[in-house]
């Protein structure tokens, strides 16, 4: 039927962001869909017919985009609590702004609804607002203690802005105090990694240096654990080489360290002498 796409997803639990991208494919194929259900005589057909309901099919689909979006921004090796937290309120205050423009019938912020914008638009304003009311609830709910004003010092411990938070004891501020008239201190935060500067000062200043560490070591999402469940199924597939563990494979994999190979060939001996 000239279709773009091949295969209709899935969903499935064990693999990020797949909700999305399946209610994507559902939308972009859901002329083929009605053709295919209606040939096996199946009820969703009627639904698939129905424009409504692919209005509210295609703000499904644009929602889950932006949620997958925000997912996606939130991975990596170097994500923490404090850059995972900014993207997060970032995402509520957006929510909120949706709502506002919704209410007023404007739905720029999601591509695929408006192209139904002309259906049942007051109807269909009126489900999205409620379902944005809904998610501006959740969202509060689950992050309402979520706050790092007091912790700008580990992000910048060189701004005049940041704000030394209640929680931190008088030879805590001392060190920052010191820190902050250090020079070669500030020279080397210019260059460094935010991980690797406080690493660097731990010795002269170990107290401040222990309460930022502290802070950027928990995992603010389960990306370190996914990636490694990714690289194991990618080895563990039926084109491997053969039936082994992948216990040193996935080490090396999963290393921050790269192998090196040269080194590694050159002490072994390529051909063993009779």
């Amino acid at each position: 039927m000239g279709a773009k796409h091949k295969t209709l997803l899935f969903h499935t639990e064990v693999r990020w962001l797949s909700r999305g991208k399946a209610l994507v494919r559902v939308y972009e194929l859901r002329e083929e869909l009605k053709v295919f259900l209606t040939n096996e005589g199946s009820d969703y057909a009627k639904q698939l017919a129905s424009d409504e309901w692919c209005a509210r099919l295609a703000y499904l689909a644009d929602i889950f985009h932006h949620l997958n979006e925000l997912n996606t921004r939130m991975q990596g090796r170097n994500e923490n609590l404090l850059t995972s937290t900014d993207k997060i309120n970032g995402f509520r205050s957006k929510v909120q702004l949706w709502h506002q423009h919704v209410e007023s019938g404007n739905l720029e912020m999601f591509t695929l609804t408006m192209q139904w914008q002309g259906v049942h638009t007051a109807a269909l304003c009126e489900i999205i607002v409620k379902h944005l009311k809904t998610l501006e609830e959740k969202l509060s709910f689950y992050f309402s203690s979520v706050s790092t004003e007091c912790l700008d010092w580990v992000r910048d411990p060189y701004s005049s802005a940041s704000v030394v938070g209640k929680e931190m004891t008088l030879q805590e501020q001392e060190e920052l105090i010191e820190l902050r008239q250090n020079r070669g201190c500030k020279l080397r935060f210019a260059d460094l990694p935010l991980d690797s500067f406080w690493l660097d000062t731990a010795k002269e200043f170990p107290l401040l240096a222990n309460k930022a560490i502290l802070t950027l070591l928990p995992f603010s999402t389960t990306y370190l654990c996914e990636i490694s469940f990714s690289s194991m199924i990618a080895m563990k597939t039926k084109y491997r080489e053969r039936l082994k563990t992948v216990d040193e494979e996935l080490r090396v994999c999963l290393s921050s360290i790269p192998a090196r190979i040269s080194a590694l060939c050159s002490a072994k001996q390529a051909q063993v002498s009779h």
